[in-house]
């Protein structure tokens, strides 16, 4: 039997106290692990309330249906927003990651869902945006769409709205969860159709903003001279390092604090100043206990390998005799760098690709659904700094084995600035077989596990990082 109490204790204290978490979170004065405290605390008191409503009272604001699109493996952005979602008084219906569109589909009918919210981290993945909605406005579909994730923003999605006539339900960016909850709000609200309609006005008068395109010739050229390749012992070498050889202990002297904090802790502003010693702490108290647990499962892998500047490709030679064809972009900036400048006709390369194992992100998995929000925050931070830690305590080895010293030697990684096509992983996977090593590859060239990295290690004294 419902009581009113109940009903009220929801509406005028628990809602409202959430919203208030919101805006503080917005404004800066709230960092993200006490916004996830709150959710605990939402969840636990919603869970002692229902005791008390019945499920027909009308407890659910709406029905959101939510995944990661195909290809993607990252999942830590739409966790928090489920999160923030259900302890906002909406139904979700979270399929996951790596979801096929089909699955979307079949989803929002079955449950009649009022909005769908896709999440992508890359620019390759954020594409499935754009065919969801190509199918939806094809099929006359009357949902909504919330959009969010690194790989997007504003301009791309009212490219993907505009782009074949507008999108007539909206499809809308979402910067953080907590602007997706507003729009939600108002896709559930009686004032739906005249925020859709003003949403509607607004893309029309939308124009995409134009920027000067520079047009590289296939002649540019940076200038880089290639230099006398290290003498390698190793060539042809591929080291495998499991659990049992690798420290955590030593990893954790190459761990960026203040990526860990800032960037994926979420410390920032006032915050991370009044809080660095209790930052502190707590960095070294999950220190203790991942080694203590053994949450994780360290294991790297890195390799030599001849290679050879040809026609402005990087042609790799694999030991059974296969040569292997690295094709990487040229910047359009003055400089016009290209990864393959660096190297000469007959060179020496190193790859490398590093994991903290499949554990973690079963434990991360298991504590959201245990509603232990924070800790799978914490844990997931810590886990990718930790990868990212590895991955340069394998850089300086491999310095050490080249003997070119700590000034020489950058890594780069496939998805960031310099060679962003993620698929190039599976040339890498042919020469380091990092499968052995528990790291396997999506369709589309995402690790998984997603707390691991690889990347190309270039030996070249004159070797920068470069946007295209």
């Amino acid at each position: 039997m419902t009581h009113q109490a109940a009903i009220v204790t929801l509406n005028e204290d628990l809602l409202p106290a959430m919203k208030e978490v919101g805006d503080k979170f917005g404004s800066g004065e709230l960092i993200l692990p006490f916004v996830l405290k709150s959710a605990e605390c939402m969840k636990a008191s919603v869970a002692e309330l229902e005791k008390y409503l019945l499920k027909e009272e009308g407890s659910s604001k709406g029905r959101l249906v939510l995944g990661t699109v195909y290809g993607d493996v990252h999942d830590i952005g739409k966790n928090l927003v489920k999160t923030i979602f259900e302890n906002n008084g909406y139904t979700v219906y979270d399929l996951g990651k790596q979801v096929p569109m089909q699955k979307f589909i079949e989803k929002i009918e079955e449950v009649n869902a009022d909005a769908i919210g896709l999440s992508a981290l890359l620019v390759s993945t954020s594409k499935q945006m754009q065919y969801f909605v190509e199918h939806a406005r094809k099929n006359n579909m009357k949902i909504p769409v919330l959009c969010g994730g690194a790989a997007i923003n504003s301009n791309y999605i009212n490219r993907v709205a505009k782009e074949g006539g507008i999108y007539t339900s909206g499809v809308f960016y979402c910067k953080t969860m907590f602007d997706g909850l507003k729009m939600m709000d108002k896709l559930v609200s009686p004032e739906k159709q005249q925020f859709i309609q003003e949403w509607h006005e607004k893309i029309e008068k939308w124009k995409e903003p134009t920027f000067e395109k520079v047009e590289v010739s296939e002649f540019a050229h940076s200038g880089i001279v290639p230099v006398t390749p290290p003498v390698c012992t190793n060539l042809n070498n591929v080291i495998r390092l499991e659990p049992k050889d690798i420290d955590l202990n030593e990893i954790w002297k190459y761990l960026n604090k203040k990526s860990l904090f800032v960037l994926s802790w979420g410390v920032r502003g006032q915050s991370a100043k009044d809080s660095e010693q209790e930052h502190e702490v707590l960095f070294q108290e999950w220190k203790k206990k991942i080694v203590d647990e053994k949450l994780f499962e360290p294991s790297a892998v890195y390799g030599y390998f001849a290679c050879h500047n040809k026609d402005g490709k990087l042609v790799v030679d694999h030991p059974n005799g296969e040569k292997l064809l690295f094709d990487f972009p040229r910047s359009s900036k003055s400089k016009h760098l290209c990864l393959t400048d660096y190297f000469g006709k007959d060179d020496v390369v190193a790859f490398q690709a590093v994991t903290v194992g499949t554990k973690v992100s079963d434990l991360i998995d298991k504590w959201n659904k245990e509603d232990r929000y924070t800790d799978a925050y914490y844990l997931h931070g810590i886990a990718v700094e930790t990868a990212e830690a590895m991955a340069e305590w394998i850089n300086h080895k491999i310095r050490e084995d080249l003997k070119i010293g700590d000034k020489r030697g950058l890594r780069y990684s496939w998805g960031y600035p310099s060679c962003p096509d993620v698929s190039q992983h599976h040339i890498v996977w042919k020469l380091l077989e990092p499968q052995k090593s528990g790291m396997t590859l999506t369709e589309a060239g995402q690790i998984i596990p997603e707390q691991s990295t690889a990347a190309i290690v270039v030996h070249h004294p004159e070797a920068e990082y470069f946007t295209l």
